[in-house]
């Protein structure tokens, strides 16, 4: 899967991906580290990478408004590191939550997610 962690994000959880055979990238990688939310979503589409975020307000308002307008859209999977250990491993965790709802998500619909 085509991966696109936002910022809130650490870029280790995109290395882990990568290691289990994703095709991962942060923000932070795409220089897009503190670009608008509407930017981020562009490039996004652009590569055609499933958006990985804990910002549900403002990327559930822009796939709304998107699917709304029919533009073009991608999944968009959301998640809380609340949910996650904190001590050191939530890189591993998160990488190892999402390598498994791919696994079972090959080919996601364009909308919103919750592994």
């Amino acid at each position: 899967m085509r991966w696109l962690l936002d910022e809130m994000l650490p870029p280790a959880v995109a290395v882990r991906l990568t290691e289990l055979g994703h095709d991962a990238m942060s923000v932070h990688d795409a220089d897009l580290h503190g670009a608008p939310d509407d930017d981020v979503f562009d490039f996004a589409v652009r590569e055609q990478r499933t958006v990985v975020t804990e910002n549900f307000a403002d990327f559930a308002r822009l796939l709304e408004r998107r699917l709304g307008l029919d533009e073009a859209c991608v999944p968009v999977v959301f998640v809380r590191k609340s949910d996650f250990p904190r001590r050191g491993a939530l890189a591993a965790h998160f990488a190892a939550r999402l390598d498994a709802w791919s696994a079972g998500h090959a080919d996601p619909y364009v909308g919103a997610h919750w592994p």
